[in-house]
């Protein structure tokens, strides 16, 4: 694919830069990267000379543009054929006309029936185009117009974070690439925090915020925003998420949530994903603090993208003035990571992708050779069931942006494994002058919740075992001094049928936990074997031996069962799991034996170890 630059300077718009390089309009067959948000793409297409649909990612944004524009027709789930045509027939100059991915059908009926041929009257701008690959895991008709999308003559994608993709048919139309450059510093400030105590970090920033008008918080979970709000008491606050979740809510007692973005915003405002990208937040009295938020115990899909997700959250907030090119106080990520994460490689998703594949080729080979209908029936029924179903589309054809969906998964997930990973791809965006504050603990709270909420014993000994280990190498590294070495243990000590698995890892370590497969019985057989080795380790120790030979008085007889219980004594008193018998002492001493009724005695001729020992 052809890649061109624009350069733009500082206070240009976007069509100033096309300009540059010959261009009044937007052009046709083009994947148009913005590199920073605002610079007015949707606003030059609304007001060009031409025919436009707009599919925009959500009804938020297209409510959004039609507050500050006249004779658009917006198009999306609550729209009527009626209004489409009727819109269709108007005698207006420019028909522009704003839809939802999941909506564009409706156009294309309503074009049909009226005999309009939009692939040819009218410019199709695909914007936010990255969502289309972000979200169809989840979102499986978003990609719906991609068919139509490809028929028009005049087209083209647009984002400020496009991400690659690999549909054919922009190879076969012959795509081009535009990069905008700016001729400027654009770089904006952020502090990434990465913590392993999350609500204590994300109290501590709101404290150092609280006098702060105005603090938007970007979180993809509305029952962990609950947790939020309930667990720090905020009161001054409002939700903005999707229809479904404010009635979610609205169950849960919850009235301050809404669909859409309703001014004047609160203290402190909750934005879930649909408002990551495309929407306009204009706060003229004051600029907010945003805070990005992932938390792992929440949920995975609260991972940010620095590349896309994070651009796009710090481009929501327009202009207070005229000349002033800084839209907010400050920007914050506070993440979790999670070190354990299974990441995939490209070749790795290659073999899964072709597995899938040949699954599915193989029952339905089968299916389309059965006769039998109960058999043909259940087959099929199989079929649906496969990963392979998740990859195609209405067509049966495989869904390019499903398949990069897999792979753009496994790059975001790579980010999040350390503070040091995550720190280095926000660097490699370019676009942020980044600060690691990594404040993770040996023992972080989150660790005690993880802990205390994990049910099943197995999995709750592979955390303290993960945690013991930490606490270990921490301490042999030299991060943590021996006082905080005990403290941890403690804390760990302190939680439900923790000690167990505490001691067993004193003893055994994690390998020995492991090779029992965390399980009780291998466990206890194997602490016994341990404590039978440990026992005849230090039966034999320097101190042990001192204790014995100083205990006995050599060359006379003595009761066997004296000897037996004051040997028991002494190895009670260091420790040794040992069951003394009557011949114990021989291990030590040569004797000599004399029988009588009362058990016979010992006469100790010989001590069998040298005194230089000890």
């Amino acid at each position: 694919m052809e890649i061109k630059e624009a350069i733009i300077k500082k206070g240009e718009w976007l069509l100033d830069a096309l300009k540059r390089i010959g261009y009044d309009l937007i052009p046709t067959n083009t994947i148009l990267d913005k590199t920073l948000t605002g610079l007015g793409a949707t606003h030059s297409e609304i007001h060009s000379k031409r025919n436009s649909i707009i599919i925009e990612p959500n009804v938020t944004v297209i409510l959004g543009k039609l507050n500050n524009n006249e004779n658009l027709e917006a198009v999306y789930e609550k729209c009527t054929p009626y209004n489409i045509k009727k819109y269709l027939q108007m005698d207006i100059p420019y028909k522009k006309i704003l839809c939802t991915p999941e909506s564009f059908h409706k156009i294309r009926k309503a074009a049909e029936e009226l005999r309009i041929n939009i692939y040819k009257e009218y410019f199709c701008l695909f914007d936010e185009c990255e969502k289309v690959t972000q979200d169809i895991d989840y979102r499986r008709k978003i990609a719906q117009p991609i068919y139509d999308f490809f028929k028009f003559e005049n087209k083209a994608f647009v984002s400020a974070t496009p991400l690659p993709m690999t549909h054919k048919e922009f190879e076969r139309q012959k795509f081009q690439k535009i990069k905008i450059k700016p001729e400027y510093d654009y770089k904006k400030d952020l502090e990434l925090i990465v913590t392993n105590s999350y609500y204590k970090r994300l109290k501590k920033v709101l404290d150092g915020m609280k006098d702060s008008k105005c603090v938007c918080i970007f979180f993809n979970v509305t029952d962990g925003i609950n947790e939020i709000i309930e667990n720090l008491g905020i009161t001054d606050y409002k939700i903005f998420c999707s229809q479904k979740s404010v009635d979610k809510l609205m169950k849960k007692g919850i009235s301050k949530a809404h669909s859409m973005i309703d001014y004047p915003l609160a203290k402190y405002n909750f934005f879930t994903c649909r408002f990551y990208s495309g929407l306009d937040i204009v706060l003229r009295k004051c600029k907010p603090d945003i805070i990005m938020l992932t938390d792992f115990s929440s949920a995975n899909w609260t991972m940010i993208d620095p590349f896309t997700e994070a651009i796009q959250i710090q481009g929501r907030f327009r202009k207070t003035k005229k000349n002033d090119n800084v839209t907010y106080n400050s920007l914050t990520h506070i993440s979790t990571i999670n070190p354990e994460m299974r990441i995939r490689s490209k070749e790795e998703l290659d073999i899964r992708i072709h597995q899938f594949i040949d699954d599915y080729n193989i029952l339905k080979e089968r299916h389309d050779k059965e006769i039998d209908y109960i058999r043909k029936e259940a087959i099929f029924d199989d079929m649906k069931g496969l990963k392979y179903q998740e990859l195609i589309d209405e067509k049966g054809e495989i869904n390019s942006f499903s398949i990069d969906n897999l792979y753009n998964e496994e790059r975001v997930k790579s980010y999040y494994i350390s503070a040091q990973t995550l720190y280095q791809a926000y660097k490699d965006t370019g676009f942020f002058n980044v600060t690691l504050n990594d404040v993770t603990e040996c023992v972080g709270d989150d660790d005690i919740r993880k802990l205390n909420t994990t049910k099943q014993a197995i999995e709750r000994r592979k955390i303290l075992v993960q945690l013991l280990d930490k606490i270990h190498n921490d301490f042999e590294n030299g991060r943590i001094s021996f006082e905080d070495k005990d403290s941890y243990i403690k804390l760990l000590g302190e939680q439900t049928d923790a000690q167990y698995t505490i001691n067993t890892y004193m003893k055994i370590g994690k390998v020995g936990i492991e090779n029992a497969q965390y399980q009780k019985e291998k466990i206890d057989k194997a602490i016994n074997q341990y404590e039978k080795e440990q026992a005849e380790i230090l039966r034999f120790s320097p101190e042990v031996k001192k204790a014995i030979y100083e205990e006995f008085e050599m060359n006379v007889y003595i009761n066997k069962n004296e000897i037996k219980n004051t040997l028991q004594a002494i190895y009670d008193e260091y420790g040794i799991k040992f069951k003394v018998k009557q011949d114990t002492i021989k291990d030590y001493y040569d004797t000599d034996n004399s029988g009588s009724i009362n058990g016979g005695s010992y006469k100790l001729t010989a001590f069998k170890f040298s005194l230089v020992d000890f």
